[in-house]
């Protein structure tokens, strides 16, 4: 019962939220330097008539709070509106895109996993050794590289010099191939992007994972199961991993949802036709329906994923209460 009045409590709280993170993407669009018609318009159409028919057209001539009004209702109904740039629903423009996030962040999810859980397992259990300095050198140097640098660079060596050693690239230097074309092409066109977002997550993920690890190895109920005479593997991944997760959960909720932040920047280098790359070009040609679109279903991962990391605290440590 308790969970279910704090599921409905937090719920209730998305409706506020969402309603100010949209006002505050419709204000700030409004007050940046230039003209939507402008941008709607191609250069040799500029004229003032053309500029009054698109400007009455998309109702830009209407008071600000009336623009916003009109848009917050038709979004309460389901209708984000259409795209000024490509004449869509914006709907149907962000679900397909965000398919193609969806895709790239799973990849670069699995890959931060697969690096960070052992790095993360092996520093805190040879805390001081080695074997720590390296996986803590390994976190920082990836925490420092900037995202589109490493893309960059996996494109040069991967691809560009790649082929011209050995005839063929290993990976393509951008593009996207959706699944029903084959999970091997697909993979193929993936795993160089999802390697470059994932390669900063891994890091974080690595440095909190040693973190709460090390609190955790120095508790009593561990050094009983050393002195019971347990193997250290067990004690690390039996009866510390699990109570030391939840750290590590609210970072991961919180740095999925930042993914997509990612995207933006690794998307443009690899022209993955994602929800990073749209939301670029939305804000460079003013289409205000369609940033406050990704922004709105952005704001909603982000609120979704918090949501779920919260309901997974009982579930780490029966010991939580709601």
């Amino acid at each position: 019962m308790a969970r279910s009045n704090y599921l409905a409590k937090r719920l209730l709280l998305m409706i506020p939220v969402l309603l100010v993170i949209s006002l505050g993407v419709f204000l700030l669009l409004k007050l940046t330097p230039g003209s939507t018609v402008s941008a709607l318009l191609p250069p040799g159409q500029q004229s003032p008539a053309q500029i009054e028919r698109v400007t009455e057209k998309y109702g830009l001539d209407e008071p600000i709070y009336v623009q916003y009004g009109k848009w917050l209702v038709q979004a309460l109904q389901g209708d984000l509106g259409r795209s000024y740039s490509m004449g869509e629903p914006v709907v149907a423009v962000v679900l397909g895109s965000a398919w193609a996030t969806a895709q790239l962040g799973f990849v670069a999810l699995v890959v931060s996993l697969v690096v960070a859980v052992p790095l993360g397992l092996l520093s805190a259990a040879n805390r001081g050794t080695w074997i720590d300095q390296l996986g803590r050198l390994t976190a920082f140097g990836g925490i420092s590289m900037p995202a589109f640098w490493v893309g960059i660079v996996l494109i040069l060596v991967f691809s560009l010099f790649w082929s011209q050693w050995f005839g063929q690239s290993l990976v393509p230097a951008g593009g996207y191939v959706p699944l029903s074309e084959g999970v091997g092409a697909w993979l193929h066109h993936v795993i160089a992007p999802a390697i470059t977002l994932g390669i900063g997550f891994a890091a974080i993920l690595t440095r909190q994972i040693r973190s709460a690890m090390v609190d955790v190895l120095n508790e009593d109920y561990v050094r009983t199961a050393r002195a019971k005479g347990v193997r250290e593997r067990f004690v690390v991944l039996v009866h510390a991993f699990r109570n030391g997760l939840i750290p590590v959960v609210t970072v991961l909720g919180f740095q999925v949802g930042f993914l997509m932040n990612g995207a933006v920047v690794v998307e443009q280098v690899f022209q993955w036709p994602g929800i990073g790359r749209l939301l670029f070009q939305a804000v460079t040609s003013k289409d205000v329906p369609l940033v406050q679109g990704v922004v709105l279903f952005v704001a909603v991962v982000f609120v979704f994923l918090n949501l779920t990391v919260d309901m997974l605290y009982t579930y780490l440590d029966p010991r939580v209460e709601y």
